[in-house]
């Protein structure tokens, strides 16, 4: 049996003033796909809003070692990481933050991408990934674990300290933010680097991307809930800023410092995202227009007498929206260029996903991977009859005909 707990306090200020501010239907592991169709368990999935410091965040945890076990999702596949992965590093040796003498620790290195764009710029580089099975380069160094304080002394007895920490998309998967701000101030040198990247709480509002909460991702940060966290073990946040990469995620550039020096840059960015930021408000507001998205899906489907439906993108967002827009029963399969998921079936559902091939012609198909509808037209559109009928479930329910 797969074991989870609720947190009755906030991870970050520990205060128990939390409240509900979004609810989801009950959904299985996100990414766990399966070659074989097999019965598992469906697990609360709601936001909860801390009323002392705004953070906002997933109360039940699942355990880890089943979320990352026989984990699928790799970055190589992620439209237009690689692409964004060479641009952060040419911009953090233009701001100096890397050089050719830097020693790099990569937190979440996962197939060792970014690993491998580090490795022929700087003097070494280590990845620490619980999910080591997806490393796809062997001459890459990788210790397999999940980060922690623990892990970071046997990092510091082996390798010593680094002169810069990157975690990318990794920071919010994890319950005990403590053990992990503690490991990086050890394993970072004095006036060290640590580099973050994760999604961007006020982006989520803005565009509705509801695919992005999943149980694995229990953090939603802001500029200002992460800088206050830091603060505490000397990891100081001295620059920021929003990428459009997964939605929109913030970049964050910490520095390790003994004394905490007061940054005008910093309190900009952090008052200019505050100025959009009515988390209460908006997400009761997502909440309805979610709800509308749902019935027009099924409305459009009723109307049209179409009992099953195709899907396009299976990913950990995907199981989100089947179980959140209960489409469960309404899809026939999904399709999906990633070859790690072919034939493998969409947690506790009957939905197989298949690899692209060409529709019959009046076959309306939902785009899960909405985000990146035009990439999907242009990679596959040798599958697409003319007419083809398309519908966009996010941000707002959109039919769109080629």
């Amino acid at each position: 049996m797969i074991k989870e707990y609720k947190r009755k306090s906030c991870r970050l200020c520990k205060s128990k003033n939390i409240k509900d501010v979004y609810k989801f239907k009950k959904t299985p592991i996100g990414d766990d796909y399966r070659i074989n169709k097999t019965s598992t368990n469906n697990f609360e999935l709601k936001l909860k809003h801390c009323k002392n410091c705004d953070f906002v965040q997933l109360s039940n945890i699942i355990n880890p070692d089943k979320v990352y076990g026989e984990y699928l999702y790799i970055t190589e596949t992620s439209f237009g990481l690689i692409n964004h992965f060479n641009n952060l590093v040419d911009y953090l040796f233009k701001k100096k933050i890397l050089t050719s003498l830097s020693q790099v620790l990569e937190i979440g290195s996962n197939d060792g991408s970014l690993q491998k764009i580090l490795k022929k710029k700087c003097y070494f580089v280590l990845g620490i990934d619980p999910a080591t099975h997806l490393t796809i380069d062997k001459n890459l160094i990788t210790m397999k674990g999940m980060y922690d304080n623990k892990l970071s002394n046997k990092i510091t007895k082996k390798f010593y300290k680094f002169d810069v920490i990157i975690a990318n998309n990794v920071i919010a998967n994890i319950d005990d933010l403590d053990t992990v701000f503690k490991g990086i101030s050890n394993n970072l040198v004095d006036n060290g680097y640590f580099v973050m990247e994760t999604f961007s709480l006020s982006k989520l509002l803005k565009h509705n991307l509801i695919d992005n909460i999943y149980h694995e991702h229990l953090s939603y940060f802001t500029f200002k809930t992460i800088n206050r966290f830091a603060k505490k073990y000397k990891i100081n946040l001295v620059d920021g800023s929003i990428e459009k990469v997964k939605g929109g995620s913030l970049r964050l550039i910490f520095k390790k410092q003994n004394k905490y020096k007061k940054n005008h840059l910093v309190e900009k960015i952090i008052k200019k995202e505050e100025q959009k930021l009515n988390i209460k408000e908006r997400f009761k507001q997502l909440r309805i227009i979610n709800n509308n998205n749902m019935y027009k899906i099924h409305n459009y489907l009723e109307k049209n007498k179409i009992k099953k439906i195709v899907g396009f993108g299976a990913s950990v967002g995907t199981t989100t929206l089947v179980y959140d827009f209960e489409l469960t029963k309404k899809i026939s399969y999904i399709f999906d260029n990633e070859k790690k998921r072919n034939n493998m079936y969409l947690p506790n559902t009957d939905i197989k996903v298949k690899l692209p091939k060409k529709l019959k012609k009046n076959q309306p198909v939902l785009i899960f991977a909405w985000r990146y509808f035009k990439t999907i037209l242009r990679r596959n559109k040798r599958i697409f009859p003319k007419g083809t009928v398309f519908i966009l479930p996010l941000p707002k329910f959109k039919i769109i005909k080629i």
